[in-house]
């Protein structure tokens, strides 16, 4: 076990009182975690102050205790030493790196962020380098993967709190990982939120960008900055094993207007490389065809040219295609054969997967749940059906009102029938949140019980939307793809979209003959 002196190491600390030389047992930021001669960091929440809980993780056996100087005014602590912090927060990451002994610096590290594709494109950079002999260990909204055992992020955390973090890679690490592929978003990327400080990447990827999330960022020029961390965190000071003397890399799509910022804000030793398909870019890709099951691609890079073979439908996939190829190719992969892995490769849970027993026509659930994913998703998909679309959503309450209408909107110029459902209603009323996305539909010209219909129940919808489907039409289910429950006020009940689509279809005698 480590000194709590050993943990605080990079902890920048206002006040220490008492020892500083007990081994800790443990690290914790619930206080209902805590463990006999632990560490408790008590941190000031949106929802909960950490501070309130101090009594109960001493009477749990804390041995020492982390308070935020502006949230703690007490001075003394019986029987444990009490440590004062600028920030606990931002404490939080380099005290879960040191008491996991900086599991990081025993691989390879590669982190990806950017507004749209994050999960797609993590979840690609860790089959193909599976496929091409690494073993990876992998972090992202939809699942956690270490070696061979992958199972779902129930946290409804894209990236988990830092002691989350450094847990997972020191299991990558147990378990014989030599790569991590980590989706980092641009909370856990804040100087105020600081989640993946201590993962000392080696790989740093840009998606792209637009205006989202901006009521926690303040700005979008902060909500870039923010983003922009994970490529400053290449050049992150570091524990670093002396044998890792490997290339870092600084990965950008040159095709987003803001990929010049990104790479100005890596250290000057990384190399550099771009991808893209609209400009000139070191890994270039060329659409040869293109349609609603994937697209073949002639790529031309720095080592040679080939066939890229998606599995996915969209140009937007194809962008995280060559993204996820970018980075196999940094790892001293041979370019035929990480060509052959992408060409294996398929869709993470939720995020344009097919749910496919034999039907007529086409269903696919996306996670889609914003209007400039609505405007992506439908306009990509809108061209290649040859009969209707029809789209199943809703919109999450206790969060933005203000896209409710307009997904109703953009929902009602693409498609020719929308069923307005539940999302996660949590404390608002589920009927108000839909006559909200109504609203927009009306807008674009749609009437009720036409061009639209209102069914909060979320099973019945997908079922309506289903029995109303004809040969040649597209059923798109929106908004909850990967997520297990809906939440309501003061419940939750188990879902799964993709499952669920699947019974319905058998209901309606699709895929009876099965085994």
């Amino acid at each position: 076990m480590k000194t709590l002196r050993e943990l605080l190491a990079h902890v920048a600390v206002v006040q220490i009182i008492g020892s500083l030389d007990q081994p800790i047992a443990g690290l914790a930021y619930d206080s209902r975690q805590v463990v006999p001669g632990g560490l408790f960091v008590a941190i000031a929440g949106h929802h909960v102050d950490g501070h309130a809980y101090i009594l109960q993780a001493l009477a749990r056996g804390a041995r020492a205790i982390v308070v935020d100087a502006r949230h703690q005014s007490e001075h003394t602590l019986e029987g444990a030493t009490l440590i004062k912090v600028i920030d606990s927060r931002v404490a939080l990451a380099p005290l879960a790196a040191a008491f996991y002994d900086y599991p990081a610096t025993r691989l390879r590290t590669i982190g990806i962020t950017g507004t749209k594709g994050k999960s797609t494109t993590t979840d690609l950079v860790s089959q193909m380098l599976d496929a091409c002999g690494k073993t990876t260990g992998l972090i992202s909204t939809v699942d956690f993967k270490i070696g061979n055992r992958r199972w779902a992020n129930t946290t409804r955390q894209s990236t988990p709190e830092a002691p989350d973090v450094q847990a997972l890679l020191t299991e990558m690490v147990a378990n014989g990982c030599d790569t991590a592929v980590i989706e980092a978003t641009s909370h856990a990327l804040s100087a105020s939120w600081n989640r993946l400080s201590g993962c000392y990447f080696d790989v740093a990827v840009f998606l792209n960008l637009s205006h989202e999330h901006l009521d926690y960022h303040g700005t979008f020029e902060q909500y870039r900055a923010d983003k922009a961390r994970l490529f400053a965190m290449l050049d992150e000071p570091a524990v670093r094993a002396p044998q890792s003397t490997s290339l870092s890399w600084a990965i950008v799509n040159a095709d987003d207007p803001h990929h010049h910022f990104f790479l100005e804000a890596a250290p000057a030793k990384a190399r550099q490389l771009t991808y893209g398909i609209l400009k000139p870019a070191e890994v270039k890709g060329t659409i040869v065809r293109s349609g609603p099951t994937g697209s073949l691609v002639h790529v031309c890079t720095p080592w040679g040219e080939g066939e890229l073979s998606v599995r996915l439908p969209g140009t937007f996939n194809i962008s995280n295609a060559l993204a996820a190829l970018s980075v196999t190719l940094s790892q001293e992969v041979p370019l035929e054969q990480a060509l052959a892995a992408l060409s294996t490769t398929h869709a993470p849970r939720g995020r344009m997967e097919p749910v496919e027993r034999g039907q007529p026509f086409e269903v696919i659930v996306d996670y889609a749940h914003s209007p400039g994913s609505f405007e992506q998703v439908m306009g990509m998909l809108r061209p290649l059906v040859t009969g209707r679309m029809i789209a199943v959503f809703g919109s999450a309450g206790e969060r933005d009102r203000a896209k409710r209408s307009l997904q109703g909107a953009i929902a009602g110029r693409y498609c020719d029938l929308l069923i307005l459902t539940d999302e996660d209603p949590r404390g608002e009323d589920r009927e108000a949140i839909i006559e909200q996305i109504a609203a927009g539909a009306r807008q674009a010209g749609l009437r009720p019980n036409e061009g639209y219909l209102c069914i909060p129940d979320r099973a019945q919808a997908l079922r309506t939307a289903l029995a109303k489907a004809q040969p040649g039409d597209l059923v798109l289910l929106l908004g909850k793809g990967h997520e297990g429950c809906v939440i309501y006020a003061d419940h939750a009940i188990p879902w799964d979209e993709a499952g669920e689509a699947e019974q319905a279809l058998r209901e309606l005698g699709y895929g009876r003959t099965e085994a």
